[in-house]
């Protein structure tokens, strides 16, 4: 387990010393891959706001090759960070960007990862759209030692992609979303299979001593794979990485659940739906239609709004809820890349 704490507090020196300075560290990759920095980006919770938070987020660009005019933000779920889009071997939703020509922004939502952590009541799906909304202005404009990109496509997990419904209804600000991992219709038995393995995340190991309030959770040990993937399957390296790199979420956004699938949305970008054919929480019983793409477009697409430009959708053979832990993952991955492609650019 990763000492969390200790993590938290290198972090926010590093941020403060750098907002002192006017800039923002980045730190490099070298390699053959893609060429990442990580970023910090200095946000607040609501318009209005000072700026007294940071969102962290990992910014690849593909290597040898002309800068891309689009980047894709990335935005994962409940208990999950920027980690969800890089993972080990061919399971790497980042390096598939790349090799496509494409830069990514894979963020750690406020009150995740190396992002702030404010009291949780305050991290809830109103505060986390509105600093994905700050992160892709400040993209737009350009970081610190980056370029700036004309084209944003807002990518989404599970309630990273709840995030996205409300980004782009509310801002209209990207050229193209991607919903993965969701519906508006859940399987009946999703609470039951999450809400008994969550609790406080200051009794986990990997938590203990990092200041968070009593309102953030996690996955109790050992319970990931249950909550999120069966029937589908993942290999066990990934199981464990998936353990050792969980997250948080706090009371506030569990609370919103019932009333987040219900708003109405007014989405007028191109979007691409994509699930796992045996995802426990979205498809199947009470869930949306994830026999065929088109059954997915005909539960979901009414639910995103009149103005719709174009709805498309990808269903991934035999898959949970995690797509990307998937074998068969690098399907879904060079289906999205093509989606951009051809639909943003």
């Amino acid at each position: 387990m990763r000492n969390y704490a200790r993590r938290l507090t290198s972090v926010t020196a590093a941020v403060l010393a750098a907002l002192a300075l006017g800039t923002v560290p980045a730190t490099a990759d070298t390699g053959t891959g893609p060429s990442c920095q990580d970023e910090f980006v200095p946000v607040s919770l609501a318009a209005g706001a000072p700026a007294t938070y940071v969102a962290y987020g990992r910014l690849c660009l593909p290597a040898n090759t002309t800068t891309p005019d689009t980047v894709q933000v990335l935005v994962a779920g409940i208990t999950y960070d920027h980690t969800y889009w890089d993972l080990p071997g061919a399971n790497s939703y980042t390096a598939a960007a790349a090799n496509a020509g494409f830069a990514t922004f894979a963020v750690d939502r406020i009150g995740t990862g190396r992002s702030s952590h404010p009291l949780g009541a305050l991290v809830d799906i109103t505060s986390n759209t509105f600093v994905v909304h700050e992160v892709i202005q400040a993209l737009r404009s350009g970081l610190p030692g980056a370029p700036s990109f004309g084209r944003v496509v807002l990518v989404g997990h599970s309630y990273g992609s709840w995030v996205a419904w409300f980004e782009s209804s509310q801002y209209r600000d990207v050229d193209g979303v991607i919903l993965s991992g969701i519906s508006h219709y859940v399987n009946l038995t999703a609470p039951l299979r999450l809400l008994p393995r969550l609790y406080p995340a200051d009794l986990d190991p990997a938590f203990q001593g990092a200041g968070l309030d009593p309102t953030y959770e996690t996955t109790e040990p050992g319970q990931r794979q249950a909550m999120f993937d069966d029937p589908g399957v993942v290999a066990s390296a990934l199981v464990a990485f998936d353990e050792a790199h969980k997250q948080t979420v706090t009371a506030a956004e569990i609370a919103e659940f019932p009333l987040v699938i219900t708003l109405p949305l007014d989405i007028r970008a191109p979007v691409l739906l994509a699930n796992g054919s045996q995802d426990p929480l979205f498809c199947g019983l009470g869930g949306a239609d994830c026999s065929s793409a088109q059954g997915l477009i005909d539960t979901e697409g009414p639910r995103l709004g009149a103005q719709v430009p174009a709805i498309q959708a990808y269903i991934l053979a035999g898959a949970g809820h995690d797509l990307n832990y998937a074998p068969n993952a690098p399907d879904w991955f060079a289906a999205a890349q093509r989606w951009i492609g051809t639909k943003v650019g």
